[in-house]
């Protein structure tokens, strides 16, 4: 369930938020700080740790 609620979250703040804040914790990103989606869009982060968190939940490099 946790699992569920965090890639709904996931996609949600990808979907709200614009390259100004990171998608897990809102801050403002770091645009060396990167990853790609799927479908090959570019998703920004505020550091590494969002990064990981987040090609973890989605299993991207």
């Amino acid at each position: 369930m946790k699992t569920l609620l965090t890639l709904a979250t996931l996609a949600f703040a990808s979907a709200t938020f614009a390259a100004d804040a990171c998608p897990i914790s809102g801050k403002p990103v770091d645009e060396n700080v990167k990853s790609k989606t799927a479908d090959g869009k570019t998703v920004y982060f505020c550091c590494p740790k969002c990064k990981v968190k987040y090609d973890k939940a989605n299993k991207t490099k």
